[in-house]
C-alpha cells in the first residue's frame, strides 16, 4: 500500500498540467512532499543501494551531512532515515564517526563459542556448559565448543590461543570465555586472548571470573556466583560448629574468585569478633606432612574453609595420611558440590552453584550484547545453596540451606 502511494504522489508531482481530478492546482509549499515522505524516500534509497552492493558490507556510507546537502534535506530527517536502516540491521552507527555496513539479517543463525580451558577435566563447567547445548536448541543457535585433557600450564595456554584463532577464523558471532588460571602467566594470556576478539569485533561473554584482580573490574560482561557470599557462609557455617580457629586454603595462581571469597572469609570473622592474619590465609600446592602439621599449628578446634572441592578433597586424603579425624579433629569445607563430594571417604559439605542458571543468564548476556556492542559492561552473580555432610557436622546427611 505505501509503495503504491508512493509511486502515485511521484507521478503526480511530475504531472506538467496543475490539474489533479478536475481541480487546479496553484504552485504552493502545502503540495511538496511531507517529511515523512522525504525520510522514506532516502531510507529506501540508501536501503537499494546497500543490498545492490553500492555499499560494501563494512563500508561506510556518507555522512548526515553529506546526505542533507546532497538531497538537500534536513539533518533531522536524514538521522530518521539513518534510524530505520539501523533498526532494521543493515547499517551500524557510531557517535562522532559515521554509519556503517553491517549486514545481519534477522533469521540468520548466530554461532557462538565456547573458550573454557580445562573443558573436560572439570566437572562444573561440563555441566555449564551442557545446560547451554541444551538452550542452544531452543533458542536456535549453534554451540561450538572445544575439550581439553592438558595437564601443564604450557600445553593449556598453547590450546586455548590456537582455539582463539581458529574462532576467530570461523567468524564466530560471540565467544563464551572462562579466564586461564593456576599458571603465573595467566594476567597475560587472558588479555592477549580478549584483545584477539576484541581485534575481530567478537562479542565476548566472561564465565566464572574476569580477567583483572578483584577489586578492578574489565569492560566485559560476566555471570558468576556470588563468591564473597558463599565463602561468608561457608565461614559462618563453621563457626556455627564449634571451630575456633579458622583458615582459608587455595592453590597459587588462582582465579580472581578466589580472591573474592577470601574477602568473604575475613569479612565473616570480622562481624564474629574474630581477629584474621595474614597467617589465615593459605596459598600452597602440595600437602605433605610437614605442610599440614604446619597447617594445624595452635589451631583450637579447627576449621578449613578450601577455595574449591577439588582443594578440598587433596586436603582431606593428605589429613586423613596423617591420621587426622574428620570431622572430629578438623572440620573442612568446598565449593562447588562436584559429583565425588558426595562419595568421599567422608562426605564433604559444600557450595552448591546453580549451573543451570549461570548457563541461562550467560546466553542472555549474549544475545542482548550482540543486539546492542555499545551498552556498559553488566555483572550478574547467582546464589547457590549451602550442603551440609559429614566434613562438618557427624550427625548430617547431606541437607540444604
Amino acid at each position: 500500500m505505501l509503495e503504491a502511494w508512493l509511486k502515485w504522489h511521484k507521478l503526480m508531482i511530475y504531472l506538467k498540467p496543475e490539474k489533479i481530478n478536475g481541480i487546479k492546482q496553484m504552485p504552493s509549499e502545502k503540495t511538496s512532499p511531507p517529511a515523512r515522505q522525504k525520510y522514506l524516500q532516502l531510507y529506501e534509497l540508501l536501503k537499494n543501494d546497500i543490498l545492490a552492493g553500492v555499499y560494501k558490507n563494512e563500508q561506510q556510507i556518507p555522512t548526515e551531512i553529506e546526505l542533507a546537502g546532497r538531497h538537500k534535506l534536513s539533518r533531522p530527517t536524514v538521522a530518521k532515515a539513518l534510524d530505520m536502516l539501523r533498526k532494521e540491521g543493515l547499517i551500524e552507527r557510531t557517535s562522532g564517526i559515521g554509519s556503517f555496513v553491517q549486514l545481519n539479517p534477522r533469521n540468520k543463525t548466530l554461532n557462538l563459542a565456547l573458550l573454557i580451558p580445562g573443558l573436560g577435566e572439570t566437572e562444573i563447567f561440563e555441566s555449564i556448559c551442557g545446560y547451554m547445548s541444551q538452550l542452544a536448541h531452543t533458542r536456535k543457535f549453534n554451540l561450538i565448543w572445544s575439550g581439553s585433557m592438558q595437564e601443564d600450564a604450557a600445553s593449556r595456554k598453547e590450546h586455548i590461543e590456537s582455539l582463539a584463532r581458529h574462532y576467530i577464523e570461523q567468524k564466530v558471532d560471540g565467544v563464551f570465555f572462562t579466564p586461564l588460571e593456576l599458571t603465573q602467566e595467566k594476567d597475560s594470556v587472558n588479555q592477549y586472548i580478549v584483545r584477539l576478539f576484541d581485534e575481530a569485533n567478537i562479542p565476548v561473554v566472561l564465565m566464572d571470573r574476569d580477567i583483572v584482580s578483584f577489586p578492578a573490574r574489565s569492560s566485559y560482561d560476566l555471570v558468576g556466583v556470588d563468591n564473597f557470599r558463599l565463602a561468608y557462609i561457608m565461614t559462618c557455617h563453621l563457626l556455627s560448629q564449634n571451630c575456633q580457629s579458622l583458615k582459608f586454603l587455595a592453590k597459587p595462581h588462582s582465579a580472581p574468585t578466589v580472591q573474592l571469597r577470601i574477602a568473604g572469609f575475613r569479612q565473616a570473622l570480622i562481624d564474629a569478633g574474630k581477629s584474621c592474619s595474614p597467617a589465615d590465609i593459605v596459598i600452597a600446592a602440595d600437602y605433605d606432612a610437614q605442610f599440614i602439621s604446619q597447617l594445624l599449628e595452635q589451631m583450637t578446634s579447627p576449621g578449613i574453609v578450601c577455595a574449591n572441592d577439588t582443594t578440598a578433597s587433596r586436603l582431606m586424603h593428605a589429613l586423613s595420611d596423617n591420621n587426622y579425624r574428620i570431622p572430629e579433629d578438623v572440620k573442612v569445607t568446598g565449593v562447588d558440590d562436584i559429583k565425588y563430594a558426595n562419595y568421599l571417604r567422608v562426605p564433604l559439605t559444600t557450595y552448591k552453584q546453580p549451573c543451570k542458571e549461570i548457563a541461562r543468564i550467560a546466553i542472555e548476556l549474549m544475545l542482548t550484547r550482540i543486539a546492542d556492542t555499545k551498552q556498559p559492561a553488566r555483572t550478574v552473580v547467582t546464589d547457590g545453596q549451602l550442603i551440609i555432610r559429614k566434613s562438618t557436622s557427624p550427625y548430617a546427611g547431606g541437607a540444604g540451606l
